[in-house]
This record gives C-alpha cells, sequence and structure tokens, in this order.
C-alpha cells in the first residue's frame, strides 16, 4: 500500500485488496493527525467459488484463480456451471471488459449474462470484450460452458476477470471466491418440429418425442428434409448436430442473409435475420438415428 499527502487531499494507490491504515497530518501544523482504516477492493468485479454440475467440477486455486476438473467423465457440449451475484449501482450502465488471463481449458466459454441475456464472453482466441450491464440491473450471472464441437473432459486452471472500463489490466483475485455455484446448461434456440411430425418423405418417416430430437428412419429414394425457421438477433452463435455424419445426414443452416450453409463451425458470427433449420438425409441412405440440432449464442 502506497499513500501520498498533497495539500489539497490524499491519492491512495492499492496494490492489493486488504485492509490497512495510512497517516494523515496536516502540512501546516505538525501537532494536527489522523489514522484513518482503508479497505483496498479488487478492481476484478466477478464472484465465484466452488460448484459442481454436468460432470464438471470447480475448486478455487490457491491464488483465488479456478481449477477445472471432470475427471474420467466427459463434459455435454453447451454444458457447464454458473454463479448468480449482486452487482453495486456504479457498475451498471458504464463499459465493462472481461478477459482471461493464460490459456483457456477445454474449450471453455465465459460470458455474463443478466436477466437471462448474453452480455458478452470470451474463449480461446476471443479476449477483452467489452461489455455494459443494463440500467436497473441488480444482479448477473457468470457462465462457464463447454465450447467447441463435441463432448469432452475438461482440466486445467482459468484466470477470469470482469472490471471497469475497456482496458484489461493483470489479472486479480477477486474479493469474493467463497460464492458457491451450480451446473447450466446454454438454452437451444431451435424452435420445435412438434407441430410437423410426423412426417414421411422419400422413403423416410421424421418423428420426434419432444420436438427437439427428430427421429429419421427409412431408407432414401431421394434426398429428404424437414424445415423449421428461427429469427435471430446479431451475434455469435455456435452451430452443431449431436449424431450427424457429414453430407449423409444431419442438419443444415441457411438464411437470406448469411449464407452461411451448414452447421459445422464452432462459432459463426450472424446478422439479424430469419433462418432455415433443415434436418435431412441425403438420398440413397439408410438411417434409424436422433438427429438433435442445435443454436447457442456466445455473446
Amino acid at each position: 500500500m502506497a499513500d501520498e499527502v498533497f495539500s489539497g487531499g490524499v491519492s491512495v494507490t492499492g496494490v492489493e485488496p486488504g485492509t490497512t491504515t495510512i497517516a494523515i497530518k496536516s502540512t501546516t501544523n505538525p501537532n494536527i493527525s489522523k489514522k484513518v482504516p482503508v479497505t483496498v477492493k479488487s478492481r476484478n468485479l466477478l464472484a465465484y467459488g466452488p460448484a459442481s454440475g454436468n460432470g464438471l467440477t470447480v475448486t478455487v486455486a490457491q491464488d483465488g484463480s479456478l481449477d477445472f476438473s471432470s475427471g474420467t467423465e466427459s463434459v455435454p457440449l453447451n454444458k457447464g456451471v454458473s454463479w448468480k451475484f449482486d452487482v453495486p449501482e456504479g457498475i451498471v450502465g458504464v463499459p465493462l471488459i472481461i478477459s482471461y488471463t493464460g490459456d483457456v481449458p477445454g474449450s471453455l466459454i465465459s460470458g455474463i449474462y443478466a436477466n437471462a441475456n448474453s452480455l458478452g464472453g470470451v474463449y480461446q482466441g476471443k479476449n477483452n470484450t467489452v461489455v455494459t450491464i443494463p440500467k436497473g440491473t441488480t444482479r448477473v450471472e457468470l457462465r462457464i460452458l463447454r465450447g467447441g464441437v463435441t463432448a469432452g473432459s475438461v482440466s486445467g486452471n482459468l484466470k477470469i476477470q470482469l472490471e471497469l472500463g475497456n482496458t484489461a489490466h493483470e489479472w486479480m483475485k477477486p474479493d469474493v471466491t467463497s460464492l458457491e455455484g451450480g451446473g447450466y446448461e446454454l438454452a437451444n434456440l431451435v424452435p420445435s418440429f412438434a407441430s410437423l411430425l410426423p412426417y414421411t418423405m422419400n422413403g423416410v418417416t421424421f418423428t420426434s418425442r419432444d420436438g427437439h430430437t427428430v427421429h429419421v428412419k427409412g431408407t432414401t429414394t431421394a434426398w429428404a428434409q424437414i424445415n423449421v425457421s428461427v429469427r435471430l438477433d446479431a451475434g455469435t452463435y455456435m452451430l452443431t448436430c449431436d449424431n450427424s455424419n457429414g453430407w449423409n445426414y444431419g442438419v443444415q443452416f441457411g438464411g437470406s442473409i448469411s449464407g452461411h450453409d451448414s452447421l459445422g463451425n464452432p462459432s459463426i458470427k450472424l446478422e439479424t435475420g430469419t433462418y432455415t433449420v433443415s434436418v435431412f438425409v441425403a438420398e440413397g441412405k439408410t438411417v434409424d438415428i436422433d438427429l438433435t440440432p442445435r443454436i447457442h449464442r456466445l455473446d
């Protein structure tokens, strides 16, 4: 802790979080002095702690960062852990920046959410994202989920930070590292197929138990597909399909604005528009399989 005395006041620069006392002395009367207790708070505004869910266990390392481990389990795509915490009025409606230091283990995606809406996030290769918490917000959520294109194990350490301004600084342990978290799954934005099913086309039948996982059975005499439309806002999305097999069977994604036509990318930027999600089977293929298209917003 460093302290400097000026005739117009006192400027205190905190080296690290904690409590201390500074002595303030009069520059004109040496007999006048005052000791003032000072609490230095971390610039890292996040709050987190131990958490577990979806096969992922999170503990707090000695330095206050987060250790992740899934052991021998595979963490499902777009599932992970989250923490909800209160935010002071002084950080609402002003620029904040979320960043990480070092590497991100296990294709993890870290994001800040308010009222279930994504404000922005970071992942390996995308760092230093500026976000603004909407005015009137009193509580936000930190979500850390398994990204990439497939489920997989997660092991390693993450130093994640949220701070005032639009410039990221060296990582600092947040003041709160004992907040208990829990499991979380990112919402799938693909609409239900239920109203369209059952449906038969060119030798295959499309059915579903829940409207989201489509079961396809039969042998195609020609290309067969079933479509739903979804309205998306501009942003970065993860586009995947469970059990797809290239151009043999799976899901196509297209729209009048983007021109993108594949669900294979781990992430893709989309403009605001209406997009078509098509579950398909190519000509001459015999199938008896469940296909689940997924669209998850990352930012």
